[in-house]
């Protein structure tokens, strides 16, 4: 069920799962910290109403490199509203050549479990187990 749709991303239900899923269209090369911010805090708000164990993030078609200081704002703020909300597993799926790096030096979080994929159906088939 899609939740919410601008020109950069959208924002899916995926109900058999209870998955919240946060998908990058192509073509989104405008987008600056503050647009790259606001939606992630859009997204999670869905987290809030929804209330979803999971979420799937797929960034195959992101190209914006947010800057050093989105992974601090991520770690200290935007991860606490994924454990305030019991997010229990969380997995990005993105182009193949990245998931091998990801995997090697996974991102450790406390609460939650991340994985890394290069097809969606790879990825929900973790996120219900």
């Amino acid at each position: 069920m899609n939740l919410y749709r601008d020109r950069y991303y959208r924002i899916d239900l995926h109900e058999p799962s209870q998955t919240l899923q946060f998908v990058w269209h192509e073509n989104h090369p405008a987008v600056d910290y503050e647009g790259f911010v606001e939606a992630c805090c859009n997204f999670i708000g869905y987290g809030f109403e929804y209330q979803t164990p999971r979420i799937l993030i797929d960034t195959t078609h992101f190209t914006y490199m947010p800057p050093p200081e989105f992974h601090e704002w991520q770690k200290t703020i935007h991860h606490d509203r994924y454990r305030k909300i019991g997010v229990k597993k969380v997995a990005y799926v993105m182009n193949a050549e990245h998931v091998a790096y990801m995997k090697s030096s996974p991102l450790k979080e406390e609460g939650f479990t991340t994985d890394y994929y290069d097809r969606t159906e790879t990825a929900l088939a973790w996120l219900a187990n």
